[in-house]
């Protein structure tokens, strides 16, 4: 399997002149950058920022980019996470106006490239992205993308945790599950402590934070760390109980008065 930086300088490489003129900036989040990286796990988290919104031509474009990538590099096919939004729209969500106009196109593991709008959920990465992201191609991105209020990230990631009990009923695979629980572990830690985690550390933050639940969010840390197979038990009953317990636990403490 192509390492990691393989992939990335392969993709900057085919993407820069494909997309001249439109592509602004090109810029790596998620664990590659955060760290805990898994080369036989980890997806690779982009955000290129454009010109415009992206619109049905662009996305054949972008459609024919991503199965080049694919077919060079099959064993990160459907690994290669990438989120296409404009610098109006970028624009726009630093001052809450986001979903009004603008649609974003996206591809990642488990759902094809498609157009959809520029809601809320979105401002969370696009943060951590001008905040943490490494640059690709562009200009540094916090100099490109423009600062985000800490309360409008902390409303968005509060958004995230209302919808998770909805998403975990449709997390049958283990994978999936450990996903959850890993992602809801990353926001707790995040909303109580104001410390971007990788999933590990959030995990083990966490395993201290909610001793009744150590028994899973281990499982969860260690199926995801150690290759865990979607042939492996899940954890059907325990996951969903998890994360509504967790969502409402910080849900409850969003909404209680705060002293000091």
């Amino acid at each position: 399997m192509a390492p990691a930086e393989t992939v990335l300088s392969d993709l900057r490489d085919a993407w820069s002149p494909a997309l001249a003129g439109r592509l602004l900036g090109l810029y790596l989040h998620g664990s590659l950058v955060v760290g805990d990286f898994a080369p036989d796990r980890s997806d690779l988290d982009l955000l290129a920022v454009l010109d415009a919104d992206p619109d049905e031509n662009l996305l054949d474009l972008l459609a024919r980019l991503h199965a080049n990538l694919d077919r060079r590099h099959p064993q990160w096919a459907g690994r290669i996470e990438v989120e296409y939004m404009s610098l109006a729209a970028a624009r726009d969500a630093a001052h809450g106006r986001v979903g009004r106009d603008h649609v974003i196109a996206r591809v990642s593991p488990g759902e094809s490239l498609h157009l959809l709008p520029a809601t809320t959920h979105r401002v969370v990465a696009w943060a951590a992205v001008r905040d943490h992201g490494r640059r690709l191609l562009g200009p540094p991105a916090d100099t490109l993308l423009p600062a985000v209020d800490p309360d409008l990230v902390r409303s968005a990631l509060l958004d995230h945790v209302r919808d998770w009990p909805t998403w975990v009923t449709h997390m049958t695979t283990p994978g999936a599950q450990a996903y959850a629980v890993l992602t809801l572990c990353r926001a707790f830690q995040r909303l109580q402590n104001d410390r971007q985690l990788s999933k590990r550390q959030a995990a083990d933050e966490t395993v201290s934070a909610r001793p009744r639940w150590a028994h899973l969010i281990i499982w969860a840390r260690d199926w995801w760390y150690n290759s865990g197979q979607d042939t492996d038990h899940g954890s059907a009953i325990d996951v969903p109980a998890f994360v509504n317990e967790l969502s409402a636990t910080i849900l409850a403490s969003e909404r209680a008065p705060h002293t000091g």
